[in-house]
């Protein structure tokens, strides 16, 4: 049996890891990403687990739900407002229709898969975290992931029905159903969690939770590489191209997001953008049940590396933002 002395030493060092990730989550996030590369075996045998990170991911994240943080938000509801209508309904909206007019529709079904979910899909709920961590309105991004998740079973569920009214394995509303009872379980966990351990416990705790956040993040890096590594090396330049593909989506979505909410200011459109280029497509993954055409799931882990950088990339640009406005008259 372990010694007192031992167990303390042994907590002590949890302790200073989690704070120290949660320190240092940009860099942290980025590694992991690389990391789960070189685990091929382990990726295989983590799969099972994706799905429990992902609702570990959004349990932390309603966790740190702050009720009058988002009531004070919604004093001034239209940056938020706007920022979800653009993200939920009229991006994917704009990008069912072009399916349509050039014909995606009449492709493979991975393709498709993978188009439904990198455009009708809710930001991460790790977003408000790095908003945080940038020193940005973590309040407003908190709030336009709040009400994206709200409407995304109905949205989704819509999207899911004029793309693939015919091929989709999982109907619209059964989607809509397991959307709804997953984000429902982590929330009810997370809000649960919230009031039990008290605000100001939880405030204390703000670098443990981010690094907890890194560790399911890290494990979820790992069970989204199952097949990469074999894949990249079997097949080298369609490999390249998805890299590239998935960079490309994450960058446009981002500066056309930016540049349309620029208007409302830097910060606003900044917090809108990073949520529009980092959707939560593990979530629509266990949505539709953790089976999807391999093309689907190849580009659901591709699109892991932008959704893992973006924080390490886009940080000096978010402090640049910070810098600009507090110095603003």
């Amino acid at each position: 049996m372990p010694s007192p002395t031992f167990v303390i030493s042994g907590l002590k060092l949890i302790n200073a890891l989690l704070r120290f990730l949660g320190r240092n989550g940009t860099n942290a996030v980025a590694i992991s990403i690389f990391l789960g590369l070189f685990l091929p075996g382990i990726a295989e045998a983590l799969r099972i687990l994706l799905t429990p990170a992902i609702f570990i991911l959004l349990t932390l994240s309603f966790i740190r739900v702050d009720n009058a943080a988002i009531a004070q938000q919604l004093t001034h509801p239209l940056p938020a407002i706007a920022a979800v209508l653009w993200q939920m309904l009229i991006l994917p909206l704009l990008a069912t229709l072009i399916c349509l007019t050039i014909g995606l529709d009449q492709l493979d079904l991975g393709v498709l898969t993978a188009l439904f979910m990198v455009s009708a899909a809710p930001p991460v709920m790790s977003t408000p975290i790095f908003i945080w961590m940038f020193g940005l309105n973590g309040a407003l991004a908190l709030t336009i992931s709040t009400l994206a998740l709200i409407i995304a079973p109905f949205s989704t569920a819509l999207f899911a029905y004029l793309l693939l009214p015919d091929t989709l394995q999982v109907a619209p509303l059964s989607l809509a159903t397991n959307l709804a009872m997953f984000l429902i379980g982590s929330a009810g966990l997370g809000r649960l969690l919230y009031y039990v351990l008290g605000a100001e416990r939880i405030n204390q705790a703000t670098d443990h939770i981010n690094g907890i956040n890194c560790v399911v993040l890290f494990i979820f890096a790992i069970a989204a590489m199952d097949g990469v590594t074999d894949f990249a090396l079997t097949a080298p330049f369609k490999a390249t191209a998805l890299f590239i593909g998935v960079f490309a989506i994450a960058g446009v979505q981002l500066l056309i997001t930016f540049l349309i909410f620029y208007p409302a200011g830097k910060q606003t459109a900044f917090i809108a953008a990073y949520g529009t280029g980092s959707r939560n497509l593990g979530l629509m993954v266990a949505a539709l049940g953790g089976t999807i055409p391999e093309l689907a799931w190849l580009f659901f882990a591709f699109a892991q590396f932008p959704i893992y950088l973006l924080p390490w990339i886009l940080r000096p640009v978010a402090m640049h933002i910070g810098k600009t406005e507090t110095a603003a008259p």
